[in-house]
């Protein structure tokens, strides 16, 4: 058994997000749903092939972004 990785960390946080979100999405908005399940599924491939580091800075990154932006920052 392999120790749990930043990638298993990801994506355990990224599908409790999309399970509680899960349930507020009318039928009106099953498309756009849709969509972003697909889009969290590509993007959860493309981090599982890349780098750790790699990972890690764009989430840094992205992490500054938010906090320059204003929006709310995951801790």
């Amino acid at each position: 058994m392999r120790a749990k990785s930043v990638t298993d960390e990801i994506r355990s946080d990224l599908l409790n997000a999309l399970s509680e979100v899960r349930g507020l999405i009318t039928t009106e908005h099953e498309v756009a749903w849709a969509h972003i399940e697909t889009f969290c599924a590509i993007a959860l491939r493309i981090i599982a092939k890349t780098n750790p580091s790699k990972v890690r800075d764009a989430a840094m990154a992205e992490e500054i972004k938010a906090r320059i932006d204003g929006r709310e920052v995951l801790e």
